[in-house]
């Protein structure tokens, strides 16, 4: 199951004319597509919903002042389940509310459209001032005129603000209002969990000569997260989409902004208050013969067994990889531990405790998605990577995958070993390549293991044209006069996930002109078929 929005907010409830029925009403019209629905009854029910889903209704009340409801929807082809949970809970003259969506599927390939569910909509118009801690959550893209730039610069540099900002500039010269419209597409499907601002020419001039390089210009749109900005700030989490990308790709960049938005909102701490409800279980699946036919909607033991043999596969690459995490976390507490002692006998114990935690300008422990940790190596590890825009292909489904987070940040911890790689051989190292690097066990290093690294390809590979050319990538001159190489080492970001998993080609410079690591790919295994693939 991977969560793909959280929504959080409480609203004002003291009056009598708001109460949990009127919550529980505004669900049900969503749920049943009717303005004029029938009140849902605690229990279970079972519905049609548009696009031809089969929909389930599932309402728990818990004491008198809270309640439940889980909304189930199987698309017809029956492997994609959307589960959207809504949780209310009144206590002190508020209402408190929560709102997240789910999604599982078979295929872990599968593209996903992220958006607000329409329920957030009907929730948000109960009750007076929806907050999140001192943030108002604003259901409708709010226009800023240039004379209230500085309301818009305060918000920014406000150290209580909770929630992500999203400023869409107007493009210089003649346009449309296609900006405007790409705007208002994003502050639809971002509601609830950001605040959607535009800001003319004039106002657009104001911000850039507030906040310089970190503020917008010439129709594009840049995402402020949840911290203090101003002119010195750190600008790199603060993504920023330039006019060019919205003309060459309107929706998929649309997709692109919310995606990260929606990312940023599944990481948000679920208030203590909704602890009541307890953990919710996913329903077990039943595989008595009454239902055996449900299992993968054609029916059949045939397909009972392929479901099994799919799963025992997931299963043994998870075992694989929390064995393989286990070792690697058992190596570095054993480094740091033996490291701390070498401090603490120095006495630099201050250097110990003042490193623990990362500040605004090191490089990021985490990243959000794959396209995030192509930006910090860009902006981070520049001296020992070189990572070209011309490397950074079709991220658009790995960033959208249910695997997205945990792929990108695998991803982002490669490219780290590589840096670190170059680095230590620049410094000295000289004991073999970057597989004998990792088997080494340094503290960045990456599993030195065929399921995850491959410094060559198969002779299958090597010896067909059509294969071996899909692994020819540019790189610097200084490295080749042609600009092209060909690249057989990589790093797999996932042994699961079909065509769409990663992968990291790459081509050692690290002893030649360069002293670096050069990155000819990042994107999805179908560019870089093999004999199992093609």
């Amino acid at each position: 199951m991977s969560v793909l929005y959280r929504a959080v907010w409480s609203v004002d409830t003291s009056t009598p004319e708001v109460s949990l029925p009127q919550f529980l009403e505004g669900i049900a019209r969503w749920a049943q597509e009717t303005h004029d629905p029938t009140p849902l009854a605690e229990g279970t029910t079972y519905l049609k919903a548009s696009q031809r889903r089969d929909r389930e209704v599932s309402v728990r009340r818990v004491g008198g002042e809270a309640f439940e409801v889980v909304v189930i929807d199987r698309a017809p082809a029956g492997r994609t389940e959307w589960t959207t949970v809504v949780r209310v809970v009144a206590e002190d003259g508020q209402t408190h509310c929560l709102v997240e969506l789910d999604m599982s599927s078979d295929d872990l390939a599968q593209r996903v459209k992220v958006g607000r569910p329409r329920v957030v909509r009907e929730l948000l118009t109960v009750g007076a001032n929806p907050r999140l801690g001192r943030s108002r959550i604003v259901n409708n893209l709010a226009p800023i005129p240039a004379n209230g730039t500085s309301i818009l610069t305060d918000l920014l540099a406000d150290p209580a603000r909770t929630l992500p900002v999203v400023v869409c500039a107007e493009p210089s010269g003649v346009h449309g209002n296609g900006w405007i419209a790409a705007a208002d597409a994003i502050a639809t499907r971002v509601e609830g969990i950001a605040t959607v601002v535009t800001l003319d020419e004039a106002g657009v001039d104001l911000f850039r000569h507030e906040l310089g390089q970190l503020a917008v210009w010439d129709g594009g749109v840049r995402l402020y997260v949840p911290d203090v900005v101003t002119a010195a700030a750190d600008g790199w989490r603060h993504r920023y989409y330039v006019r060019s990308r919205f003309e060459a790709s309107r929706d998929a960049t649309i997709d692109r902004v919310v995606y990260s938005l929606a990312q940023l909102s599944t990481r948000r701490r679920i208030p203590e208050l909704f602890r009541r409800f307890g953990a919710r279980v996913d329903r077990a699946i039943n595989t008595s013969d009454d239902s055996a036919d449900g299992l993968t909607g054609t029916g059949g033991e045939s397909d009972f067994n392929e479901a099994r043999e799919r799963w025992e596969f997931e299963l043994e690459l998870a075992h694989d990889e929390q064995s393989s995490v286990e070792r690697e976390l058992a190596n570095a507490t054993g480094h740091l531990a033996r490291l701390k002692e070498a401090l603490v006998s120095e006495g630099r114990a201050d250097l110990l405790w003042g490193t623990q935690h990362p500040t605004g300008d090191s490089i990021p422990d985490e990243v959000q998605d794959a396209s995030e940790a192509v930006l910090a190596a860009q902006v981070y590890l520049s001296d020992w990577l070189v990572l070209p825009d011309t490397a950074v292909r079709d991220l658009a489904g790995i960033d959208s995958a249910p695997e997205a987070y945990n792929w990108g940040n695998k991803i982002w911890r490669g490219l780290r070993a590589l840096a670190a790689y170059a680095e230590d051989r620049d410094g000295g190292w000289d004991r073999g390549g970057f597989w004998e690097w990792c088997a080494s066990g340094p503290l960045l290093g990456w599993p030195a293991t065929s399921k995850k690294l491959s410094m060559t390809e198969s002779e299958t590979v090597r010896n067909s044209d059509k294969l071996s050319r899909s692994r020819v990538f540019s790189i610097a001159t200084d490295v080749d006069e042609s600009g092209e190489i060909t690249m057989l080492a990589h790093l797999k970001i996932s042994e699961g996930g079909g065509n769409l998993a990663p992968r990291v080609y790459f081509y050692d410079d690290s002893a030649g002109a360069t002293k670096k690591i050069h990155v000819g790919l990042i994107g999805p295994h179908y560019l870089v078929p093999n004999k199992s693939t093609n």
